[in-house]
């Protein structure tokens, strides 16, 4: 269903982008900085499936441990990353087939155990992570940059299914030792790694690259109760939100030329959850920086009514939303932010398409 036939463009903007227009803050505040997790043990998104114990098999799918060592190539042709290259586009999506493989089926199996309650399902995804700690996956050299990047969204998309089923019952108490240590293990090389990024100030070290490995640190972190793991992640959200400009925008994703609304939308899926991890961990996340993840929600869904703002900005035609219409990944990321804000002009988005999981994401988020 295309958007425009449910709402006209023009409200769309009008609707969502009222509350930005009176945001001309755009400091830090060195309280937000320093807010750090209690002593209290980390609360997952998730708990038990909401559904009784329910028996009967499950189809887990046969996969192979990950490589010890990620070797992968960027598949980008120009300075701004906004043009992919074909042949180099193939080659990686061949390297990182075994990866979304696996992520997939733990987020099916996780997904599946929190609609239905199904202990097969929740055997499923330990079986599959319990086979990368004992081959001690992705922990060994990245050949790349893009290597690190596969490492973290791969890590988080892992730690967030078990998650969903951590609560289920299924795994003995030295199962779940052995998994969380292997996932801190490799969270904190997504912080050592993103932290001398940051630390030089590269792109990757301020923009996407750095909210997606707090989303993965944060999540290994709730995993194996690791607040300092936790407060790294938290950090990352907190340089996010002080990037964000006046008008609600990235300048570093809106500097991705015909990308620049794509981005922020890739850009919002881990800032929001890291603020929804932040708010059941008694951080008041959504409110750093007065505010400003709301104005980036709200100008960045604008987009999805009518990109002219974005590519006026960016200088170039945007490729999104794609043909015109919604996509399931544009939106899944705000189910929670509209439970936690209610908007009725979101919550049409949101229903406009067919949602299901976003790999990096981990799956479907929390309802």
């Amino acid at each position: 269903m295309r958007f425009s036939e449910m709402l006209a463009a023009v409200a769309v903007v009008s609707v969502l982008m009222a509350p930005v227009q009176g945001r001309t803050e755009n400091t830090l505040k060195s309280t937000d900085a320093a807010l750090k997790s209690s002593g209290a043990p980390l609360k997952s998104l998730w708990g038990a499936s909401k559904h009784a114990p329910a028996g009967g098999n499950y189809d887990c799918p046969a996969t192979t441990p990950l490589p010890h060592d990620i070797v992968a190539e960027s598949y980008y042709s120009d300075a701004k990353h906004s043009v992919i290259d074909k042949a180099r586009y193939d080659a990686y999506n061949e390297a990182q087939e075994q990866f979304r493989g696996q992520m997939k089926a733990a987020e099916d199996a996780a997904d599946l155990y929190q609609k239905t309650g199904k202990l097969a399902a929740a055997h499923c995804v330990v079986q599959i992570v319990k086979s990368d700690v004992v081959a001690d996956s992705m922990t060994g050299s990245m050949s790349t940059n893009q290597a690190y990047y596969m490492q973290n969204w791969t890590m988080g998309a892992l730690a967030i299914s078990y998650l969903k089923v951590q609560k289920s019952g299924v795994m003995s108490a030295d199962n779940n030792a052995a998994i969380a240590a292997w996932m801190v293990k490799v969270g904190r090389q997504v912080e050592d790694y993103f932290e001398a990024r940051r630390a030089k100030q590269t792109k990757d070290g301020r923009n996407n690259h750095l909210y997606w490995a707090g989303y993965s640190a944060m999540a290994a972190a709730v995993v194996g109760n690791d607040h300092k793991l936790f407060d790294w992640g938290a950090s990352t959200y907190y340089d996010g939100v002080h990037f964000i400009e006046a008008d609600g925008t990235l300048p570093l994703e809106m500097d991705r030329g015909a990308r620049a609304l794509h981005y922020h939308l890739f850009a919002l899926g881990p800032l929001v959850m890291m603020a929804e991890f932040g708010e059941d961990n008694g951080l008041p996340m959504y409110a750093a920086n007065n505010g400003a993840l709301h104005s980036l929600v709200k100008r960045t869904l604008s987009g999805l009514g009518s990109n002219t703002y974005f590519a006026s900005k960016a200088g170039v035609k945007q490729d999104t939303p794609e043909g015109g219409k919604i996509k399931s990944n544009d939106v899944v990321w705000a189910v929670p932010y509209v439970k936690r804000f209610p908007n009725p002009t979101i919550s049409a988005m949101i229903h406009s398409v067919e949602l299901h999981g976003w790999d990096y994401l981990g799956g479907l988020p929390p309802e």
